[in-house]
């Protein structure tokens, strides 16, 4: 599939939290685990995890513009990351407060998180397309950090937008997988036990049937909005 896809439906996924949001009322946040999650920043971090899993791809222009993109965002939160470590441990509010930078306490865990992105990128490099990012394996490694965070409850200033980016990621990152089982090439889920890649469809890349095929997914999520919203 190509970016403009697996961006929007990467979104779309990310969207449900939104829903989910608006289903409590007029509010753009709602707590999970103990941590404020912001919807808003978590369907722009699924648009970012539905391009990441092909962070591999170096072979047209395209596809290296596309690894430059990935690269370069993962780069920025690494940065971001790094930076909140020097932020005042009371962080700030903007927004009227709905949206605040997090605790202070364990500032250090933001620099491991910070050293994670440069970890995803680093083995991305290594990675043939469709290998290692397109596996569970792959997802695993991906949702460490949050699984951890939710796990441990683990604050730093910026921990609620930290969540909210790597949920959104999270779900980005699975979408891209999932829609690339209805592409011709498939996705190798069982990577290393089964080497298969598993199919369901065999939609061409940027073809007429790919258009088709994310008219589709806009509709089943707009569906599924109105479903959970109301």
């Amino acid at each position: 599939m190509n970016s403009t896809t697996h961006m929007t439906v990467g979104a779309l996924s990310a969207g449900l939290l939104l829903a989910h949001s608006l289903s409590n009322g007029p509010q753009l946040s709602f707590e999970l685990a103990g941590y404020q999650v912001y919807p808003l920043i978590a369907v722009f971090a699924g648009a970012m995890g539905g391009l990441a899993p092909d962070v591999d791809m170096a072979k047209s222009r395209a596809r290296r513009f596309l690894r430059r993109v990935v690269r370069t965002c993962l780069i920025l939160s690494a940065l971001s990351l790094a930076i909140m470590y020097f932020i005042p441990p009371y962080g700030y509010e903007f927004w009227d407060g709905t949206v605040r930078l997090g605790a202070g306490a364990d500032r250090g865990v933001s620099l491991v998180l910070a050293a994670f992105c440069i970890f995803i990128i680093v083995i991305a490099e290594k990675a043939k397309h469709r290998g290692f990012t397109h596996t569970v394996v792959g997802l695993a490694v991906v949702a460490a950090p949050l699984v951890f965070m939710l796990i441990t409850g683990v604050m730093f200033v910026g921990a609620y937008i930290a969540v909210s980016a790597q949920i959104g990621f999270l779900l980005g990152w699975l979408s891209h997988m999932v829609i690339d089982s209805f592409n011709y090439p498939g996705t190798p889920w069982l990577w290393p036990l089964v080497k298969k890649h598993f199919r369901l469809m065999r939609i061409a890349s940027g073809k007429e049937g790919e258009a088709t095929f994310l008219l589709v997914c806009i509709v089943i999520f707009a569906a599924c909005y109105a479903i959970i919203i109301i």
